[in-house]
């Protein structure tokens, strides 16, 4: 293999950057330097850069108090930055710490913690991008990482070149690329023993899985990278069509989410699956459910609930409760083993009221009749402990919720179900039930139609 000149290696890496349009004339960027060969090539890539550019540069250095070594590789970094004018921020992890007392993984936490020191650098002084040293390499191990752990299209366009305000200038160079651009500077770079030990899945992967995948296509890594370019480009285009697809069956809510049943059903099953899977995840972070996944399987059974449930049915998956009423899938936060972790159906219907001289002829699920001077004043509202109900078709009469209870309507949802009702009596459980008295007969002259709509 023909050993890329320096020039060569920056002018690609420039041709990468502008194609995918990282930076811009007078931008300020802070890279994120380790003191390993990749980074440390991102951070003399920049430096040569810098004046043709017009850029500003920084260096952010974060010592995880992992190994013995990682102090030194700190003094290394701030004596390459001084030695070239580039301003030099040396942070702090204590991340064995932090990890025995969350529970984290090392890995989870040392990312966690390198990410918000360079997001409070970027905030204190004013730097547009962060840079990383992520490279081709790296993006093969991610697309395999993600294909072993049965991600979607999501995940499988792997890392990206600009998202948010990291920027990715190396992801088209090999690692060995980048070490025979160091390989022209007068620098020894520092050298992670960790990094050959098979102790994480990436590990494996990088130093087990993609030597075997050599064997049988040694230009492998290029093919993971071209597929990720190509998935990405295509999930662009599948997102810009799932928005469109939300406007027309999705309805958000304080504290619920709405999706219209009829307008779902109409829609081509990946897209479906792509909107289950953005309403669930918008659940999740509402109301910040840390470590919910959403599964492939998960989602499945949403949807054959959305499909083929009846009103009143529920389900749950990664902390969201689905439940059916109204035409509508209703999403919010809770499961059914543990009840909804706060009501949400206070508001969630309103009742009209028609007054009629002749009994209509086509009445909805959603709607009840009454005899206008047999009833008082109707009112939309919540049972009460105290509600008594006289079932149409029975004698005797029933204490509300144990007639809920009777009609199957979970625990969780009887408070909040909408009970229709004057100052003396409950005249129907909406949707499901009505009760023997205030109902039409042959000497009824004026008819309530009251119908249940949701908002």
């Amino acid at each position: 293999m023909n050993t890329m000149k320096r020039e060569d290696f920056i002018q690609a890496t420039l041709d990468y950057a502008h194609v995918h349009n990282l930076w811009k004339e007078g931008d300020r960027i802070l890279t994120a330097v380790s003191g390993g060969p990749d980074s440390l090539g991102l951070l003399l890539f920049f430096i040569e850069v810098a004046k043709l550019e017009k850029l500003t540069i920084g260096c952010c250095c974060v010592n995880h108090h992992m190994r013995e070594e990682a102090e030194a590789e700190t003094v290394f970094v701030s004596d390459v930055c001084k030695e070239h004018g580039i301003e030099c921020y040396i942070r702090q992890a204590e991340v064995p710490k932090i990890a025995a007392q969350t529970g984290e993984s090392l890995e989870t936490v040392g990312r966690n913690l390198r990410y918000k020191a360079l997001y409070e650098i970027v905030d204190t002084r004013e730097y547009q991008w962060i840079a990383t040293a992520h490279h081709a390499d790296d993006q093969a191990e991610t697309i395999l990482y993600h294909l072993l752990r049965g991600s979607g299209m999501s995940g499988l366009t792997g890392i990206h070149p600009k998202r948010e305000q990291i920027i990715r200038p190396f992801l088209w160079a090999t690692k060995s690329q980048i070490q025979e651009f160091v390989d022209t500077f007068p620098y020894k770079p520092c050298h992670d023993i960790t990094n050959d030990m098979a102790i994480t899945t990436r590990n494996h992967i990088r130093l087990e899985l993609l030597p075997e995948l050599k064997k049988y296509n040694v230009g492998i890594v290029k093919t993971l990278n071209q597929t990720a370019e190509i998935i990405r480009e295509e999930e662009r285009i599948l997102t810009l069509e799932t928005d469109k697809l939300v406007q027309q069956c999705v309805n958000k809510q304080p504290r619920k989410i709405l999706i219209d049943i009829k307008a779902f059903n109409r829609i081509p099953l990946a897209f479906k699956r792509r909107i289950l899977r953005r309403v669930m995840q918008s659940v999740i972070v509402e109301n910040q459910l840390k470590g919910k996944t959403i599964s492939f399987d998960g989602i499945e059974v949403v949807r054959d609930l959305i499909e083929h449930g009846s009103m009143g049915q529920i389900t749950s998956h990664a902390g969201v409760m689905v439940y059916l009423a109204c035409g509508k899938a209703e999403f919010f936060c809770g499961n059914t083993h543990d009840g909804i972790k706060e009501m949400v159906f206070d508001d969630s219907y309103e009742l009209h009221i028609e007054e009629f001289s002749k009994h209509p002829t086509i009445i909805g699920k959603n709607q009840f009749i009454l005899d206008a001077d047999k009833v008082g004043h109707i009112e939309l509202r919540q049972g009460r402990n105290d509600d008594i109900f006289f079932p149409k078709g029975m004698s005797g009469r029933k204490q509300l919720f144990k007639c809920m209870k009777d009609l199957k309507i979970p625990a969780e949802k009887r408070k909040n179900w909408p009970i229709i009702a004057d100052e003396n009596y409950v005249y129907w459980i909406g949707f499901l039930r009505g009760s023997r008295y205030g109902l039409p007969d042959q000497q009824t002259k004026r008819y309530l139609v009251l119908t249940l709509r949701s908002k």
